[in-house]
């Protein structure tokens, strides 16, 4: 089993389908079963913020696109978190980074200590001032 790290530009590529040559290479390699590629929670959240700032996509059919990524066979990430961190940030007018900050207090049962009162609205976690 080969091991790769995926950066954004790849998955953009993909999701976009604008360039028909880089799609169909980035296809192959995800297809590979041979191959494991890792895809850090931090691209994913590079992946949110070029298809929302960049190509202005919904968030709703982000939300689509990176709920199918994660799940591909040959990706190798935190699914679990991730897509926690979309279910928070599709249910609340907040950005990803916070709905992930949000996932993370929750699944871990940590109080979040933050000023930003946005995260207050969420039931599922306890969120404090310092």
């Amino acid at each position: 089993m080969v091991k790769n790290l995926i950066d954004t530009n790849l998955i953009i590529r993909f999701l976009v389908n604008d360039n028909p040559q880089k799609v169909s290479r980035v296809e192959h390699l995800l297809r590979d079963k041979n191959n494991k590629n890792v895809l850090l929670d931090t691209i994913v959240a590079e992946i949110i913020w070029v298809l929302l700032s960049y190509y202005s996509i919904e968030k709703e059919e982000i939300v689509e696109k990176v709920r199918a990524l994660i799940h591909v066979d040959t990706i190798d990430c935190n699914a679990f978190l991730i897509n926690r961190a979309l279910t928070i940030w599709e249910k609340n007018l907040i950005s990803y980074i916070d709905a992930y900050l949000a996932a993370v207090a929750e699944l871990g049962n940590m109080t979040l200590y933050t000023y930003d009162k946005r995260l207050r609205v969420i039931p599922t976690i306890v969120v404090k001032e310092p």
